[in-house]
């Protein structure tokens, strides 16, 4: 009988120092560390046609729309993510003076898919109500190629 593997906890601290030196992407929930999966090509063109209606709808406003490159910190340094969109009126709040991870988005958008779509829309849900106004994408169908 092998012996159960134990997960190593990391603080806020230490992922934020491996995430910036990292050449892959990684979500942080309690302390554990989560290998990003890249998108499929479908879930591409959703995440880049909704960036431009919004972008387009934000236009003359104080918000503007942030891509997914941009981490966003929730719940008191619980959970660090990459969300497919998030947009933020005003001035921008930081974690810290490295400004790459976001503190005041106003919304979050997550398209869901078959591998991530549960957990998108119960434990990450949850954690970014309590930062923002987060909207979940569920796509129903194929999207057509346009030539």
């Amino acid at each position: 009988m092998g012996l159960a593997q134990q997960k190593i906890l990391y603080s806020p601290e230490e992922y934020l120092e491996l995430e910036r030196r990292a050449e892959t992407r990684h979500e942080f929930v309690d302390g554990i560390i989560y290998a990003m999966a890249g998108e499929s090509l479908s879930r591409s063109r959703i995440c880049i046609n909704l960036a431009g209606e919004i972008r387009a709808k934000l236009k003359g406003k104080n918000c503007e729309a942030l891509s997914p490159n941009m981490k966003v910190r929730a719940e008191s340094k619980g959970m660090f993510a990459y969300p497919d969109l998030s947009v933020v009126c005003g001035e921008p709040i930081f974690h810290d003076k490295q400004r790459d991870v976001l503190f005041n988005p106003k919304v979050i958008i997550e398209v869901l898919s078959p591998s991530t779509g549960r957990y998108d829309q119960t434990k990450k849900f949850f954690r970014y109500r309590k930062i923002s106004g987060e909207r979940l994408v569920k796509p129903q169908k194929q999207i057509s190629r346009l030539d």
